[in-house]
């Protein structure tokens, strides 16, 4: 039983949200963020230190009910909360109250980092900071393309809301480099002096969220608005990597939704498939769970579910490693971060389909839940930014990723051929940078996420998942590239299908049992699971008929004179 399993039954979860104009789905997401947090009960100690209430509360099924307030929640405890904390810990015990404010919603926070016009190269932020020589700080924006973008900062609830902005520090006309400022945005009905926020259109199929551009006009922000010191930095990138270091976080944690969201469109589609019938050959009806069509999406779905369960133990474990290298613990979390989303997005869109013209609507989560997750890919660290980094350090030798468990398995001789071979790439160029660009960057992807593969599959091995799901696991990874694996002689493509049907049908009895196992039930309110569900939703929908409709009448024709 998780923290949510009561709150998820409540009447604030139960709404159908898709009913609703955009305005009271906000609200409704707000609400929503509030009650999981508090339902959770984290606190300054668990953000600070990432304890593992922290790290449980995004892998909790509840949070793929909705994904605007899932987006408001890590936000609000991780990015905000979470860098808050950091300084009252250290130098800052005025802001505990603070973050204790934060933590009970009773204000709003926001990450302001993202400018319009610069995503990837934010270090070269233009939005501007400027010590006057009363002590305070001048914020301003200087072109509309230097609007910070996504927070969202319009007022909502009557709650006041703060956030975290960075801006570049100029101190006698030097500019030393992004710093963050704390910076109230508005008081819950009105923006602050100078601060603009023009609301954007929402996101195409995702819920709700109210994203805006934001801007600032000459703020005057008081000494201590400033998160840190006023010193000039001899490593001001590496400085500014450290401020943001909740990005990090949020990258494997954010994530991790991947794995409620697989539990929970396995589930739907498994439940949909036993109820749906078909006519065989011979005129009996037969369950769609009963072809091979079905079977294969929906328990390569599963199996991915519980083997990505055994990374994130593993992943959190890694990343909250002191003794590793920071830039390694990162590494793990955008190897984790691309595997978890690769595997969503891809049963998310089978299974989808599978659900025949059911899976287009949003009361059924699989095409609402693929949105969010397109969302998931970018936010705290886009997947082909990180990876390109991640395969260009490597390849630099500047810090190494734990070695594989099993180095003779299949993954990891994988794994290190991708990495051999773009070594090679490079080293036949005469310019290693333009050997990189024109070789290896539109392949960077493809290596992270085979680093992915390796360590979710090491992990399922050693933490005893079922053997069954974890040769459904092994053959899926194999299908990404079966190319090279045929190449090097390790398997031919009959071999594959023949590993895949054998793993398959080893997995298919125990179905019921696995479902059982991911206990996701409560949280499931699609219709299509039963008739009982079905039926119930249909009589909540908006009905367009007349007396002589209710009940059929023989056709009458009526014939023209003419």
């Amino acid at each position: 039983m998780t923290p949510t399993s009561r709150l998820c039954q409540s009447n604030i979860f139960k709404k159908h949200s898709e009913l609703l104009s955009r305005d009271a789905r906000v609200i409704l997401s707000y609400e929503r963020a509030r009650a999981v947090g508090l339902a959770y009960g984290i606190t300054l100690h668990d953000t600070l230190d990432l304890t593992q209430k922290f790290w449980d509360m995004h892998i909790d099924p509840i949070m793929v009910l909705d994904g605007a307030a899932s987006t408001l929640l890590t936000i609000q405890y991780n990015l905000v909360a979470g860098t808050l904390a950091q300084y009252a810990a250290t130098t800052r015990p005025d802001l505990v109250s603070l973050v204790e404010d934060i933590l009970r919603w009773d204000v709003i926070g926001q990450f302001c980092l993202t400018e319009l016009g610069r995503g990837l190269d934010i270090f070269r932020m233009k939005t501007s900071a400027t010590l006057l020589p009363t002590g305070e700080f001048d914020l301003h924006t200087p072109l509309p393309s230097d609007a910070k973008f996504m927070p969202p900062t319009v007022p909502v609830k009557g709650l006041p809301c703060v956030a975290i902005v960075f801006a570049q520090l100029y101190v006698n006309g030097e500019c030393r480099g992004p710093r963050p400022f704390l910076v109230s945005m508005n008081d819950g009905y009105h923006m602050c002096n100078g601060v603009t926020s023009k609301l954007l259109p929402p996101r195409g199929g995702s819920t709700p969220i109210n994203h805006a551009l934001t801007s600032f006009n000459h703020v005057r922000l008081p000494p201590s608005a400033l998160l840190g010191d006023l010193d000039k930095s001899n490593r001001m990138h590496r400085d500014f990597m450290h401020s943001i270091w909740r990005v990090a976080v949020g990258s494997l944690a954010l994530g991790s939704i991947a794995i409620p969201d697989l539990q929970m469109a396995s589930y739907i589609a498994a439940r949909y498939f036993q109820r749906r019938h078909v006519t065989d050959v011979h005129g009996n009806p037969v369950p769609i769970i009963s072809y091979r069509t079905q079977q294969l999406p929906l328990l390569h779905a599963i199996a991915q579910a519980f083997v990505l369960r055994a990374l994130y133990k593993m992943a959190i474990k890694q990343f909250m490693d002191k003794n590793l290298d920071v830039r390694v613990r990162h590494g793990v979390a955008a190897c984790c971060k691309a595997v978890m989303v690769q595997h969503a997005q891809f049963a998310n869109f089978a299974l989808s389909e599978r659900l025949g013209a059911q899976g287009l609507f949003e009361y059924n989560w699989l095409s609402k839940i693929y949105s969010e997750m397109r969302g998931v890919s970018i936010a705290e660290g886009d997947i082909l930014a990180l990876s390109m980094r991640l395969v260009a350090d490597t390849l630099a030798q500047a810090y190494t990723l734990p070695l594989s468990t099993h180095p003779d398995g299949p993954l990891a001789l994988h794994e290190t051929s991708l990495f051999v071979e773009a070594i090679e790439m490079v080293s036949s160029q005469s310019d290693f940078t333009q050997g990189f660009m024109q070789y290896v960057q539109p392949r960077c992807q493809l290596m992270v996420e085979s680093m992915g593969h390796r360590m979710a599959h090491d992990a399922a091995v050693d933490q005893g998942v079922s053997r069954c799901l974890v040769d459904l696991y092994l053959v899926n990874a194999i299908k990404t590239d079966s190319a090279w694996y045929v190449e090097r002689n390790i398997f031919t493509r009959q071999t594959i299908m023949r590993m895949e049907d054998a793993a398959l049908s080893a997995a298919l009895p125990l179905l019921d049992e696995l479902l059982a196992a991911m206990e996701i039930e409560p949280y499931i309110s699609s219709p299509i699971i039963s008739d009982e569900h079905w039926e119930k939703f249909s009589k909540t929908l908006p009905v367009y008929s007349s007396p002589q409709a209710e009940v059929p009448a023989q056709l009458t024709l009526v014939r023209a004179r003419l």
